[in-house]
């Protein structure tokens, strides 16, 4: 073998070796990802993404594909099994096929029970249960119809006429309210069904219920600032709607408790709910004072105003905003006001008026007039027993280059958020729109705090005690939205929740529009964790559904990010600009 032989030979070799790889047909499923379905409703979608320029069919049917490769199907189902056959196929002929089977059975109609039992029954509230005098339990349940039924105390559960339950006889309902008398300890209800022969049937309830006999005295005090009421023990998958944050150390009087959380009994007719680990009950137990209020102060520093109302002790507190005319509104539980309370409003800038209101009893309310048609951020805290209300003054000048901006990349580390059928998580591109908005508003001079400028893991909590402490003059958050439905739901949206974030949220949302993007709302009284402050105005910028192919494909282009991050920019500037009016 000669060495000019070799010399040719490892050519050839080389040359093999670079040659393009042919790509191999490709499909991928995101919605569903089993191949077989059990599903009780007629209408579903298939989405996911095949090879660029590849063409796709559904049982022989043309399916249009993404110039980005990705697809979205909405079918609507015959009871029993039905198979598809999604087919993708690329230029040179080459298919992959994949079958999906989906087996629908519609949920049943409601039918008469059909022999002698209790088919189920709901107890409201829900969850394990410490309970106290008056509280009211409700209860409905299911069973063989013409019965005699009994719960708590053997008291009879009424059976509802048929036509109030569309035809189907065998529906019972009743109420208790607990009385003092009762002994529910940590023990399960029992309901009763009797028939006309005699014959009887019980069923327990599956949670646990018992009697706080201290009088209803039990007490406990907030652990830190972060710490809130909300209005339900339940929620969606953002959790319980939330009222408001209390400051440290806040004495509250615990009234029962459902499943996690402690039910608190604000004032004779305002009850909210706290998680549990929220609450410091270590420590004795204390009457909650009545405070008598005959003093008040309204005053001013050189950054903002305030209303201070010594107090008794450290009571619970709620607030509200009104706009156009601009309002604060705070009410205070457990505490009076003596009548003809007065105060000077000495030297502030952005307080015009102070009412004070008796709305009822142990409900003491400031009422907070404001210069502007809107506030522009304010905290409720404590110094000692005296409950302040510091009010921010609009920002001297309203440019950018004199602002601090908050600016929150959404999910990030192990929290990636919503997948794109073109496997790129919302992680990935809100911190990539996070990053072009900040570079814009950097451009413009503005001071940027931002939670994260790469891919880590920050828990929301520490995001929002972050921006709370920093208290910038703006909140923007950024978020890709998603949905199970990949063909219909589209556009971009954004969300607040408090009417004096509205204007922020709106001006946002309409440069939002000029992107081409659908529409999806400019959205209110939204639960999201950063959405909850009032030091500051804030909004929510889901700024497409990742979950619809034609969003998806306008957001991994990098010209498009960029309009987008121009856009919220300018979207900011209108506020200031109408703020400046």
């Amino acid at each position: 073998m000669t060495k000019r032989f070799l010399q040719r030979l490892l050519v050839i070799i080389l040359c093999g070796m670079q040659q393009p790889a042919i790509a191999q047909v490709l499909l991928h499923l995101n919605q569903p990802v089993r191949e077989q379905n059990n599903v009780s409703s007629a209408r579903q979608y298939l989405s996911g993404r095949t090879c660029k320029g590849c063409r796709l069919y559904l049982n022989n049917d043309s399916i249009y594909v993404y110039p980005t490769g990705a697809f979205a199907i909405k079918k609507d189902l015959a009871v029993g099994r039905t198979a598809f056959n999604l087919t993708a196929a690329d230029s040179t002929g080459k298919t992959y096929t994949k079958q999906v089977v989906y087996y629908y059975r519609p949920l049943p109609p409601p039918g008469v029970t059909p022999v002698f039992r209790i088919d189920y029954f709901n107890i409201s509230p829900q969850g394990n249960l410490q309970l106290v005098e008056g509280d009211t339990l409700r209860i409905k349940m299911k069973a063989y119809p013409g019965c005699k039924a009994t719960w708590i105390n053997n008291r009879p559960l009424q059976e509802l006429p048929a036509n109030e339950t569309q035809g189907v006889p065998g529906f019972y309902e009743g109420q208790y309210i607990i009385q003092d008398t009762d002994s529910l300890l940590f023990g399960r209800i029992k309901v009763t069904l009797q028939d006309s022969n005699g014959n009887s049937t019980v069923k327990e309830s599956g949670n646990y219920y018992s009697f706080m006999r201290n009088e209803g005295l039990f007490t406990g005090r907030t652990i830190d600032n972060m710490t809130y009421l909300t209005t339900s023990p339940h929620g969606d998958r953002l959790g319980p709607e939330k009222i408001g944050y209390l400051d440290e150390g806040v004495l509250l009087h615990i009234a029962g408790r459902e499943g996690d959380y402690y039910k608190i009994k604000l004032a004779p007719r305002h009850i909210a709910y706290i998680p549990e680990p929220l609450l410091d009950t270590a420590t004795r137990q204390e009457l909650a004072p009545i405070s008598i209020i005959n003093t008040a102060r309204v005053w001013a520093d050189e950054d903002y105003d305030y209303v201070s109302v010594p107090l008794a002790d450290k009571l619970p507190y709620t607030s509200t905003q009104e706009v156009e005319p601009g309002k604060i509104i705070v009410d205070v539980y457990g505490a009076y006001a003596e009548e003809g309370l007065q105060t000077q409003l000495g030297t502030t800038r952005e307080i015009q008026q102070v009412a004070w209101q008796q709305i009822e009893p142990e409900v003491f309310r400031m009422v907070i007039n404001l210069h502007h048609a809107f506030p522009w951020g304010y905290k409720v805290y404590y110094t000692g027993d005296t409950l302040h209300v510091k009010v921010k003054r609009t920002p001297a000048s309203l440019q950018l280059k004199n602002l601090t901006i908050g600016l929150d990349a959404g999910h990030g580390g192990s929290n990636v958020g919503a997948l794109g059928n073109m496997g790129v998580y919302e992680k990935e591109l809100s911190l990539s729109i996070s990053l072009l908005v900040k570079a814009a508003l950097e451009k413009e001079g503005a001071t940027v705090i931002a939670t994260r400028t790469r891919d880590q893991f920050v828990a929301n909590e520490d995001r929002l005690s972050n921006f709370r402490r920093a208290d910038p003059d703006l909140l923007l958050s950024i978020h890709l939205n998603s949905s199970v439905n990949p063909v219909d739901i589209k556009g971009t949206a954004t969300y607040y929740k408090h009417p004096f974030c509205e204007p922020l949220a709106r001006f946002i949302y309409n440069r939002m529009l000029e992107t081409g993007l659908s529409g999806f709302g400019c959205n209110g009284n939204f639960n999201f964790i950063l959405n909850n402050p009032t030091e500051f105005p804030d909004a929510l910028i889901e700024t497409l559904f990742l979950s619809f192919p034609g969003d998806e494909a306008r957001v991994l282009d990098p010209t498009f990010r960029q309009l987008m991050a121009d856009k919220i920019v300018q979207g900011v500037k209108d506020y200031l600009e109408a703020a400046a009016k």
